[in-house]
This record gives structure tokens, sequence and C-alpha cells, in this order.
């Protein structure tokens, strides 16, 4: 096996991911790709509606937002309706083993990485592995001055129904100072569900939750259930 392999396997580091976001290409593709996305919304009558999003207008970054996760569509909306000064440098965990290029050898898979780095700002965590090496990486972007979009539930929910969170966002949570705001998204599954790819007429609410910080004398799993609280309370009330 070749260095340039073994590096292929591994999630990338945040110099890695930066100089990506850095990138004319990327920049200039994500402004053309953002701009057709917009005229996918409207020619398929999608809309969405957000919910107490003055709260995060007020917000200094960096912060972590931790939302429900049921289909693709749901990173576009978080983005989209996040004030300008965070989404700029915000970006999104997404699955290194589902988008990223782990043997070095699928031109598609290295396609779609470029994809969803130009559009969202996304960049490739592990989930299967030990994760501590992806825990350092968003540490060290949240230091960075980078807010960073992370679902707990580790995966799409096929059911609709919202599945326990991870405990990996409290480690982050602890060690970096940030607080976490939650995020309820409901409707993704109507609009696009799983397997498809041009959306369906349809409404998509997502709600964002006020500011939590991990306690002195709290433990991760109690944090934990703090946050998952916060989702499913929003999710009860839309």
């Amino acid at each position: 096996m070749t260095s340039h392999e073994q590096k292929a396997k591994a999630p990338p580091d945040a110099d890695a991911i930066l100089k990506q976001f850095r990138s004319p290409l990327v920049r200039c593709c994500g402004a053309i790709l953002l701009t057709s996305l917009k005229l996918v919304k409207f020619m398929r009558r999608v809309s969405w509606k957000s919910i107490e999003n003055e709260q995060c207008s007020a917000i200094e970054g960096p912060v972590i937002f931790a939302s429900n996760h049921q289909s693709h569509v749901d990173t576009h909306v978080i983005m989209d309706t996040l004030p300008n000064h965070l989404r700029k440098t915000t970006a999104v965990a997404a699955a290194f083993d589902h988008f990223a290029d782990r043997e070095g050898t699928s031109p598609k898979k290295r396609f779609i990485q470029f994809l969803v780095a130009a559009l969202w700002h996304a960049f490739g965590i592990e989930r299967i592995k030990s994760p501590l090496r992806s825990i350092r990486t968003m540490q060290d972007l949240l230091l960075r001055g980078w807010s960073i979009v992370i679902y707990p539930e580790g995966t799409r929910s096929r059911s609709g129904e919202i599945a326990p969170f991870k405990g990996g966002l409290a480690i982050i949570a602890k060690k970096s100072g940030r607080p976490i705001i939650p995020i309820c998204i409901q409707g993704g599954r109507n609009v696009l569900p799983e397997a498809t790819y041009i959306p369906l007429p349809g409404v998509i609410q997502i709600s964002y939750g006020k500011p939590l910080h991990f306690g002195e004398d709290e433990s991760s799993t109690e944090f934990m259930e703090r946050v998952e609280t916060a989702v499913r309370e929003m999710a009860g009330s839309a």
C-alpha cells in the first residue's frame, strides 16, 4: 500500500479542509451551484419556514449546531437560513465513509466530495473507526473561528423518528467551551425522500433553540440528554 493510499483512508485535518474551502475553483463553483439550487427551489415549489432564527442573529461564532437528520435537503436548509455572518464560516460534518473516496479509487466519490464542499463547506468525519482524529479536527476548526453543523444521530432517520444522540458531540463541546445550538428540521423527508434527487413540492420547517453550555458538574451523558431533549421538544411543538 502506498503512502498516498494510506492518507486517502483517513478523514482530512483542519489544514486540508480549510485549504479546500479557500480554493478559487471551489468558491466559484459554489456560487454557481447555490444560484442553481435557488432556481430549483422556485421551480419545484419548495419553501422553508424558519422559527426563532432571530436568536442566531445575535450569536457570535464559533458555535456548534446540533440537528436531527431526515433528508439530504436538511444541510441546505440549515445553511440557507443561517445569518450571513455565521454562514460564511460554518462547516458541515459529513460521513466520511459515505461521501469520501476512502480507497482513493472512485472519481464519482471525489466529485461528490467536491460538490458538497463547494455547496455547504462539508468535510468528512469518521463514524466507523475511532472518531478521535475527527474530534480533534472539529476542535481545531472551532479554535480557528469556524462554526460546525453536526448530526448527532449519526445518520439519517429512515422512520422520521429522532434517534438517540451519540456522545462525541459532548466531548467537542466540553473541550472547546463553545455552546451548542439545537436545531429541529421537519418536512425534509416529504420534500426529498431517500434515494430521490428531484425535490417534491412542500414546506420544510426549521427551528433554532437557545444556546446550551456544558455545565461544570455535568456528565457527557447528562449534557447530551439536554441537547436531545431540546431538539425533541421543538419537534413536539411544531
